[in-house]
């Protein structure tokens, strides 16, 4: 289960983090997970790759970095800007483990 529909859009953490609501405001569902990752993804690789992002923490996890992505709004004209946070591992892959890490 990936961090949109287990996490973000879940009714288990509504109340504790209301991301979910931001994404609601945006026009964004639970149906729209599959896409808000890939796109997060294709963003967050390319960037990563071009240097484009925040280092956060290092610990025996792996390296932590932060990446700004952009989606249109389903709701309006616009676009929104958000982070997302991602773990490097040794091997140099990243991967998704905040999908809003804040604007």
């Amino acid at each position: 289960m990936n961090k949109y529909v287990g996490y973000l859009f879940s009714s288990k953490y509504f109340e504790k983090n209301g991301k979910d609501g931001l994404f609601m405001d945006w026009g964004f569902s639970v149906e729209d997970s599959a896409y808000l990752l890939h796109e997060n993804e294709k963003q967050a690789l390319k960037k990563f790759v071009n240097g484009d992002y925040k280092l956060g923490k290092l610990d025996e996890y792996g390296q932590r970095i932060s990446i700004r992505c952009e989606v249109p709004r389903k709701d309006t004209d616009e676009t929104v800007s958000y982070m997302t946070g991602w773990m490097v591992s040794p091997n140099g892959q990243i991967k998704l483990t905040t999908p809003y890490g804040g604007k």
